[in-house]
């Protein structure tokens, strides 16, 4: 690895140290569970057979290892072993064990019977260095090795790709909707430009539909939950005509009858959801040769606020507000109304072509979103600020790709990317001449607006290809290249008048009747303005994997990769001198991985090491302008250089036949190394990046017993520990408390009982089983010298439910 300076081989020894360390634990583990495989694998063959005959059916069209746990016995008495799991992170099918690459894979059925899923945002919980800050189910942001983005930009893409049955979604607003009928999820760790595109240098995150089978399958299920919260989802699928047409028809309801927040200043609760979805898919078979698959999807959801908290500090760093909030995290004072609303529908085709010696494969996708917010942008009872906005996109993508047979021994995959995607946006802000009540009765505050409309359009296009040399039986190696051309056009404008000089028609519908223009106001200086810049960037994405099969069952690799993410515009910018364009980021990867199987099978490790050169970061930043405390501006800009060390450590054991464990360990280090506030802010060299704990660590667990009727009873838990992390490049210190998150533990435990026959099962389980109050994101108007506030967004406090599933 390349490193700079002196303090970071001081930093690059404490990660080795660090890394041994997790290791031997990691180890230690492996070699305590060997021991317990080694004496299951002894066991007589009598006594496996009958072990494994109370394995069942899950009614999903596999056994209980469909979960990812365990392929079961067959009728010779064969002891169990780890699922085989099969994903397409090359775009081609291959073992996730054989892909040289970090990826972990949540099984649909994983996910059905652990209650994973109620936002796509839940499965970064179970994979090493990753997390997600959401706001309910409405606007997820990823991050992914310390990588990822926070900006509240319809327009801005985040670094971390995400995809539904391989179409790219590049409004992370439309990320946050249920996971319901999935066969699998794949979540690619580190840049993934060749193959998978821009906005990948953290990861990609495929979401992969359940397909229509040609026999009659399903279930339904029925959840109930804390905040009278009531799920219902469920599936059909079979054949609609013999060897010609398949369909598939999943939906997923839930509706909360109360919010899980008390709002102080209004006596009612805030925060209840409803999140409806459907899917229906078709699949013809042509002929022989040719197959295409349909996929039509909508989703409806709206939401009365998140678990918000407003707390404002002097330029001393003392906590302070015009009121006393309450110290309960689920406590809201709140004087307006808010909420968010989502609309969003799809389609895509998928179209395969079987050549023989190669397969061309043809994806078409279209996506519309629209989403309309009404809130208290102070999140207190003064009247201090409201906020509105209504946005909409919608986007058109085409991917057609030529790939030879894998088994060949120089094998290969290239194509080429359309995308096209328009926004439309409006928002408002303003304060409402509203007298304040209480100890600050007779006071009047001032009047002020400000609205910002804009158009985006992206057009991008790539040709990309990969290719894979088998030299011998033991060593190969993969080259991939990919060029891409991106244009964004930007048609913004903005309106701020001085306070005191807005006349509103009505307080009910403030923004409709100022955005209309029906207002006289003096405008503030820089405030008010129209920017329309067209950029296009080209750029080359590359990668290059050589790999050792050291035996059968293990193989390491080393892997080199360039990626890069968009450039784009400041959108959010409140000043026209904010308003600037960011450079695409650049950021380069070395990574060396090992794979490998042990004990027959009933035994996976994985381990992973990196190192990151990364530049023109993007970061959102609050400053002053020339040095000026009274002029503050909220930047987005690019910080020149940076860097990210880490490692990661997987283990996946059968010790024994019924005993399923999971365990995974992530390190990270990360620096701003060359990071210098616009106009005269001075730097933030040494600060890490925000959502980059140093250490993150998961066990969970699944006991399966069969039960002498036929039934069986599961119990389950997983826990994960996150370290003290930064949810803001600056300040990074103790005093600012409200923007950082130190170190906690989640706790989740299931409990189920399988009738006899395997299509009935009934759950009882409870997250965050410990009632942790944590923080899970948070926003800022920090300025150095000023007054300001921060913004938390509260984690899910304890749940507790139950459940019955009908599998047929």
């Amino acid at each position: 690895m390349y490193m700079r300076g002196s303090q970071q081989k001081l930093q690059l020894n404490q990660l080795l140290r660090e890394m041994h360390a997790a290791f031997a634990v990691a180890m230690g583990s492996g070699l305590l569970l060997a021991g317990g495989l080694a004496q299951a694998t002894e066991m007589p063959t009598a006594t496996v057979a009958a072990a494994a005959a109370g394995a069942v059916t899950d009614g999903t069209g596999g056994t209980d290892g469909a979960d990812g746990s365990a392929d079961t016995t067959d009728s010779a008495g064969a002891a169990a072993s780890l699922q085989t799991i099969t994903v397409t992170a090359q775009k081609r099918e291959g073992k996730a064990q054989e892909v040289p690459s970090a990826i972990t894979v949540l099984g649909g059925a994983q996910l059905l019977e652990n209650g994973i899923g109620r936002s796509a945002s839940e499965i970064l919980n179970y994979v090493p260095n990753a997390s997600a800050g959401t706001q309910q189910h409405g606007r997820p942001r990823w991050w992914i090795r310390g990588v990822g983005a926070g900006q509240q930009q319809i327009d801005f893409p985040n670094p971390v790709g995400f995809y539904l049955d391989d179409v790219y979604i590049s409004n992370s607003t439309a990320t946050g909707f249920p996971l319901f009928d999935v066969e699998r999820v794949e979540v690619l760790r580190g840049p993934q430009g060749t193959l998978w595109g821009k906005n990948t240098t953290g990861g990609a995150i495929n979401i992969i539909s359940r397909k229509p089978s040609d026999y009659l399958d399903g279930y339904i299920k029925a959840d109930y939950s804390s905040h009278e919260t009531k799920l219902v989802e469920g599936a059909i699928g079979g054949t609609l005509k013999e060897d010609v047409l398949t369909g598939r028809l999943s939906f997923h309801s839930e509706n909360q009858g109360e919010g899980p927040f008390n709002n102080l200043y209004t006596g009612k609760k805030d925060g209840a959801l409803r999140d409806n979805a459907i899917r229906g898919q078709l699949q013809a078979k042509i002929n022989r040769d040719l197959t295409a698959n349909l996929n039509l999807h909508y989703r409806d959801y709206k939401s009365t606020g998140a678990i918000t908290t407003t707390g404002s500090y002097a330029a001393n760093g003392v906590y302070r507000n015009a009121y006393v909030p309450s110290t309960d995290s689920e406590d809201v004072s709140t004087n307006a109304p808010t909420v968010t609303a989502i609309k969003q529908s799809g389609a895509n085709l998928t179209i395969q072509y079987d050549l023989g010696r190669a397969t061309l494969t043809s994806i078409t996708g279209y996506e519309d979103f629209k989403t309309n917010t009404l809130g208290d942008s102070d999140n207190t009872p003064l009247e201090i600020s409201r906020g509105w906005s209504q946005a909409s996109s919608h986007q058109f993508s085409e991917e057609l790709r030529l790939a030879s047979a894998k088994d060949d021994k120089i094998s290969w995959v290239s194509g080429l990317h359309y995308f096209n995607e328009g926004i439309n946006s409006a928002s408002a802000t303003a304060r409402l001449p509203n007298d304040i009540a209480g100890a600050l009765a007779g006071s009047t505050q001032p009047v002020g607006y400000n609205a910002t409309n804009f158009t985006h359009q992206t057009r991008s296009f790539a040709l990309f290809g990969s290719t894979t040399v088998n030299f011998t039986d033991r060593w190969l190696a993969t080259a991939g290249l990919r060029w891409t051309t991106e244009t964004k056009d930007l048609d913004l404008t903005r309106i701020q008048a001085a306070s005191g000089t807005v006349t509103f028609g009505s307080a009910a519908n403030w923004w409709q009747t100022v955005q209309g223009g029906n207002y006289t106001a003096a405008s503030v200086a820089n405030n008010n303005f129209r920017s329309t810049p067209s950029t296009t960037w080209r750029a080359w994405t590359y990668d290059f994997t050589p790999e050792y099969k050291i035996t059968d069952q293990a193989r390491a690799y080393f892997k080199y990769a360039h990626g890069i993410k968009s450039g784009g515009y400041n959108t959010g910018a409140s000043d026209v001198r904010a308003l600037n364009t960011v450079a695409p980021e650049k950021l380069d990867s070395v990574e060396l991985g090992l794979k490998s199987e042990w004990l027959d099978r009933r035994l996976n490790f994985n381990a992973s090491v990196f190192h990151y050169d990364y530049k023109n970061v993007q970061v959102n930043i609050t400053g002053v302008y020339n040095g000026d405390p009274t002029q503050s501006v909220a930047y987005l800009q690019n910080v020149a250089k940076a860097h990210v060390n880490g490692a990661e450590f997987e283990i996946e054991a059968l010790p024994v036949d019924q005993l399923h464990i999971n365990a995974n360990v992530g390190i990270l280090r990360t620096q701003f190394d060359q990071f210098d506030i616009q106009n005269n802010g001075g730097n933030r060299n040494g600060n890490e990046f925000v959502r980059s704990p140093h250490l993150t660590a998961l066990l969970a667990a699944d006991y399966r017993i069969p039960l002498a009727n036929g039934g069986k009873v599961v119990l389950s838990a997983d826990i994960r520990y996150t370290s003290k992390q930064f949810y803001y490049v600056d300040p990074q210190n103790d005093t600012r408390y409200l923007l950082n998150q130190p170190g906690y533990s989640l706790l989740n435990a299931r409990a189920s009982y399988t009738l006899p026959g395997g299509n009935h099962v009934f759950t009882l389980y409870s997250n965050n089983l410990g009632d942790k109050v944590y923080k899970n994101h948070t926003l800022t108007t920090y300025v150095p010298g000023t007054t300001n506030g921060d913004t938390i967004y509260w984690g899910q406090r304890r749940t507790v439910g139950g459940s019955y599933t009908y599998y047929f």
